[in-house]
């Protein structure tokens, strides 16, 4: 959909949206193709501007959003509490080409902090420019390397939301674009899904902080309010120039295919592919990332195998898991203050290594600089 000032209509463009009157009474349906005599009506009623149909946008486009703005409007009541967007530092645009070239545990970092300034003047920018940019590196670094799961393995969680959702985004990113890199899809299509993983979350930002978390949901209204996020993130971006896809993953990225996610319920072959691997990472970092819960990562790969079945597509859960093995050891070593431990988990871009002790505690050995593994034990 397209939105276009009233004096730059022509004669034959269709309407995307109904046209409404203060009253909510409709004047032109979605689907009426503008004559001269409703071009001068639009006029006449003073109305500023309206939403046409691109060659592209097909019945499910118009009928999705149609949906959606039904959702917002009848749950307005919603976002009568939410908070203006904070304001950001304008975003340094030349520098993104090099951030992956550091070889420094301070790079995730860095490249979240950037994308920070992206994700919070988005709304007001609207210049899809930088985000573009960030989904090429994205895109071109999990295609090129093992070590992708480093970064999300380094984010921890802390009290800024606004560096949560950076974090997440672009562990999400990654993860869906090493996802479709392994299923074998063109560069174009990696990059796509890399953009609307990228944005998958963008409605977090207008979430009061009480509910910012599914988890900090303590009643079926505050649940409501959290899954408001995905309308709202989909408000945010509608008017941007980007791929149908990119916007069906925001819309879906929460959808199972038991039809058992939100806000649509849909099942199976209603989602569209690109979103359910995009579902897949979200769901495999939030795994990580739980409060208070180190990564166990065999547990982690039960809940996706066994949970995640129902829920997501098995060759996308098979992919994955397989790629997961590369990354697994059960090499039993000595650390150098005696304690023996497992190697269970390699962090390949970093060249460190977590491992589990004889009691159970895992240690990121790229987080404890006084240890070290002394030895292998036979």
């Amino acid at each position: 959909m397209l939105k276009v000032k009233i004096n730059e209509l022509k004669k034959g463009d269709v309407i995307a949206e109904h046209i409404l009157n203060p009253e909510g009474q409709v004047l032109l349906a979605a689907g009426t193709s503008l004559t001269d005599k409703t071009i001068s009506l639009l006029k006449l009623w003073e109305i500023q501007e309206i939403r046409v149909r691109e060659e592209k946008d097909t019945d499910d486009d118009i009928r999705l959003s149609l949906q959606f703005d039904e959702i917002v409007s009848k749950n307005s009541q919603l976002f009568d509490k939410i908070k203006k967007i904070a304001d950001s530092d304008s975003l340094p645009v030349e520098e993104l080409p090099t951030i992956f070239n550091k070889k420094s545990t301070q790079q995730y970092h860095d490249i979240s902090d950037k994308f920070s300034k992206i994700l919070f003047e988005l709304p007001q920018t609207k210049d899809i420019m930088p985000l573009t940019v960030m989904a090429n590196i994205i895109c071109h670094y999990a295609a090129t390397t093992v070590g992708v799961l480093a970064y999300t393995l380094k984010r921890e969680i802390t009290p800024s939301r606004q560096e949560n959702l950076a974090n997440h985004s672009i562990s999400v990113a990654i993860i869906s674009a090493k996802i479709a890199k392994l299923l074998g899809h063109p560069d174009e299509v990696i990059h796509t899904i890399a953009l609307g993983a990228l944005l998958h979350d963008i409605g977090k930002i207008k979430l009061p902080e009480t509910v910012f978390y599914k988890s900090d949901c303590q009643s079926a209204e505050e649940e409501l309010q959290y899954q408001s996020h995905v309308q709202a993130g989909y408000e945010i971006i509608k008017s941007l120039r980007l791929p149908r896809e990119a916007n069906l993953i925001l819309l879906q990225h929460h959808e199972y295919q038991d039809g058992s996610g939100f806000p649509l319920h849909l099942a199976t072959t209603k989602i569209h592919s690109y979103a359910q691997i995009v579902a897949f990472a979200n769901f495999f970092d939030s795994l990580l990332h739980e409060k208070n819960t180190p990564p166990n990562f065999f547990a982690i790969r039960k809940r996706l195998t066994q949970d995640g079945a129902t829920k997501f597509d098995t060759a996308i859960i098979d992919t994955f898991d397989h790629y997961l093995e590369s990354f697994v050891f059960n090499v039993n070593v000595e650390l150098n203050d005696g304690r023996t431990a497992e190697v269970v988990y390699n962090h390949p871009f970093y060249m460190s290594l977590v491992v589990r002790t004889a009691n159970g505690e895992f240690i990121d050995l790229s987080k404890n600089k006084d240890l070290f593994i002394a030895k292998l034990v036979v």
